[in-house]
């Protein structure tokens, strides 16, 4: 149980960092705490609201919270943030404008960065498999790991750039040894594809009817493949016996 989960609160008044990482209580960060600058409440995993009075925090980690849906936008201070593991959350608020560090690693609902985090130097977004936009506008970066991020078809300039598997970045969806797995993948799933479906339609009654009934294409080519062997044959009998 962590230090809001055992009150009473009123003695929180003054306390500007606060640790209460993987509480198993801990639902809601209250609004009583508004002189907080660091708040590391990761793996609290009943953790569903962030109070928008949190005005002061310059520091949030509130990694692996599976149940918190978004973040208040009120937390313009906001320098880093670390949000990994937070499976509902959809969007990083845009006016977080203060922001130098953004951790959002295995967010699956993310679907873009803002394009006002211009102070952002470093971006870890790995593993989001919806992010579809790193906007251009984040010129100040010089770490950028976006591995896994397989929608990505552009990303800003960094001084360090992880992208692996990012299969339509310009840089890598051209090369050979990181095509090749799914190319062989690619390769299996027509062979063992074809091969049940030909299963299937070789034992159609239409396609026996296509193939053997001789007033049909394959039986009318089978009796012209047979006259014309028997044609062929007809001439050297008739050698012998004369």
């Amino acid at each position: 149980m962590c230090r809001i989960c055992a009150g009473p609160l009123e003695s929180l008044l003054d306390v500007t960092e606060l640790n209460c990482a993987g509480c198993p209580d801990l639902v809601v960060i209250p609004d009583i705490l508004t002189r907080l600058t660091t708040l590391n409440c990761a793996y609290c995993l009943r953790l569903t609201t962030i109070s928008s009075e949190l005005v002061a925090l310059t520091f949030l980690d509130c990694t692996g919270c599976p149940l918190l849906a978004s973040i208040p936008s009120t937390l313009t201070h906001l320098e880093r943030l670390y949000c990994m593991g937070c499976f509902l959350l959809t969007s990083i608020p845009d006016t977080f404008v203060a922001l130098t560090r953004l951790t959002c690693s295995r967010c699956p609902r993310l679907v873009s960065v803002p394009d006002a985090l211009i102070a952002l130097t470093s971006l870890v977004c790995s593993d989001c498999p919806r992010l579809a936009s790193i906007p251009d506008t984040l010129v100040h970066l010089d770490y950028l790991d976006c591995n896994g991020c397989r929608l990505l078809t552009s990303i800003p300039r960094a001084q360090w750039t992880y992208c692996y598997n990012c299969f339509w970045l310009p840089g890598t969806a051209n090369s050979f040894a990181v095509r090749l797995p799914y190319l062989l993948r690619l390769q299996r799933w027509f062979r063992t594809g074809k091969k049940q479906v030909f299963k299937r339609v070789i034992r159609t009654r239409a396609f026996n009817e296509f193939v053997f009934h001789p007033d049909r294409i394959g039986g009318k080519m089978a009796k012209r493949q047979m006259e014309a062997e028997l044609g062929a044959m007809r001439p050297e009998k008739k050698q012998r016996v004369e």
